[in-house]
């Protein structure tokens, strides 16, 4: 039988619709596996050229103004952390009295960089931004380290507001700080241009998942039990 004309419109809206079906099948299965990824703590970066770094930056930051460093020496450790994400708190726990070693031995250059891949995952968004500002302001007091571990101490959970300000300000205190210049710093939010870089930056170095560390530009595992016992590794392999 030969078709109509409404037999070939009806075909042709069928094949539309199956179209129309898969491709939202396609896209809801994306959106599934970035929310798997963002659940355990790890987000893909916007892989964007940092541009210019800002006019001011925190004590401590390093000459290309992408991190602070923590120590001199031949052999570089990056640190790319968020405050927000889980991982990077378990992280900054298992690595702490081992980079304490090896700074103690005077061959390793630590150096951290607060990013801010999470913001989204707070509510209101932004507390992955503020809370790295705030640590750039405890560097201008020399404390960066000591306020990173009261922060990933008192860590809030994903999808709610993140510390207030006032608790962003108590953590100074608990880290040691003192001057009130600090909380003046936390009120401004004077380092977010500067930590947008630091995420920007990061982002053009094809860092996606937060925790990552280097040695030397080598990425190293440091998810789990081990982690700390591979950053030795790394290091003493760097050493030859």
């Amino acid at each position: 039988m030969q078709p109509t004309d409404a037999m070939v419109r009806e075909m042709v809206r069928k094949r539309h619709r199956r179209r129309r079906t898969l491709l939202v099948s396609l896209v809801a299965a994306v959106v599934v596996v970035a929310a798997a990824l963002v659940g355990a703590g790890l987000v893909r970066a916007n892989n964007t050229e940092p541009g210019e770094a800002p006019a001011r930056v925190p004590a401590e930051a390093t000459d290309d103004k992408a991190g602070l460093a923590a120590s001199t020496g031949a052999i570089r450790i990056d640190l790319y952390l968020d405050y927000l994400c889980p991982e990077c708190r378990n992280t900054e726990k298992a690595l702490a009295a081992e980079l304490e070693t090896l700074k103690a031995a005077g061959d390793v250059s630590v150096v951290y960089h607060p990013v801010t891949f999470l913001d989204g995952r707070s509510s209101p968004e932004g507390y992955s931004t503020r809370a790295a500002s705030a640590a750039a302001c405890a560097a201008d007091q020399g404390r960066f380290e000591e306020y990173s571990a009261v922060l990933f101490d008192q860590q809030p959970p994903e999808g709610g507001p993140g510390l207030s300000e006032a608790q962003l300000i108590a953590a100074g205190e608990e880290a040691g700080i003192t001057d009130e210049g600090f909380a003046k710093c936390v009120q401004e939010a004077r380092y977010t241009p500067w930590v947008t870089y630091v995420s920007d930056a990061a982002a053009s170095r094809k860092v996606a998942l937060t925790p990552t560390v280097m040695v030397d530009g080598d990425r190293i595992e440091v998810t789990g039990p081990d982690a700390a016992a591979s950053l030795t590794r790394a290091v003493r392999e760097a050493r030859g």
